[in-house]
């Protein structure tokens, strides 16, 4: 295949900011009395974030009535105590996908304020587009927030990867005919076999895009 875009999932992909997050909403869901255990995030990372919220309140046999507050206190405590970084590599990894140019976007279920406030401007600039939580009706498993990356870059699926570190989002990309690629950067194996491949680390996924 020839492949024309890449796309890449953003927290746990392309930045290590999962134990942030986790915390973040850690903390959220204990202002309402609910201790979430990791799994409880990790394992809906990338679905719509008021979908978060009703999945694990539900869990837990608990009525949150204003789920936006859930939201707004993860985001508050998010950007008070975020140590944002990105993996090794990334940075020079997107700079070489560029110079050969492959069309390039992150396509994640935070909301575009986190994403701006929070990633230096000159690595979002090498994007060709940028697909928030808020730019589709449906978060990830739906095949919605890749298939609308694709429509801004003009690219069909079989001429597109995705890069995912998450079961939604491996689901969300292969339902959008993508070819998907996980790195097991939060999750193990055993949870990404949906995939088409699966690399451990991103010395590994740089590797292997090198040869695309």
């Amino acid at each position: 295949m020839e492949i024309k875009a890449i796309l890449f999932d953003f927290d746990g992909t392309l930045a290590d900011t999962i134990e942030d997050l986790v915390n973040a909403w850690t903390y959220a869901f204990l202002t309402k009395e609910i201790k979430i255990s990791k799994e409880d995030y990790l394992l809906r990372e990338g679905m719509n974030l008021l979908k978060i919220v009703d999945e694990i309140s539900n869990k837990y046999g608990v009525k949150i009535v204003n789920r936006e507050e859930i939201i707004r206190l993860k985001d508050e405590f998010y950007f008070k105590n975020h140590k944002f970084k990105f993996f090794p590599g990334i940075e020079n990894m997107i700079s070489q996908l560029k110079e050969k140019n492959y069309k390039l976007a992150i396509v994640s279920a935070s909301p575009r304020k986190k994403l701006e406030r929070t990633i230096p401007t000159d690595f979002l600039n090498k994007f060709n587009a940028i697909i928030s939580g808020e730019d589709t009706e449906d978060g990830k498993p739906s095949p919605e927030p890749y298939l609308s990356a694709m429509k801004k870059l003009k690219v069909s699926p079989e001429n597109t990867i995705v890069v995912e570190n998450s079961p939604l989002g491996i689901k969300s990309a292969i339902s959008a005919g993508a070819y998907c690629i996980a790195i097991a950067t939060t999750l193990k194996r055993e949870y990404l076999k949906e995939a088409d491949k699966i690399v451990d680390n991103h010395k590994k996924l740089s590797n292997f895009l090198r040869l695309i």
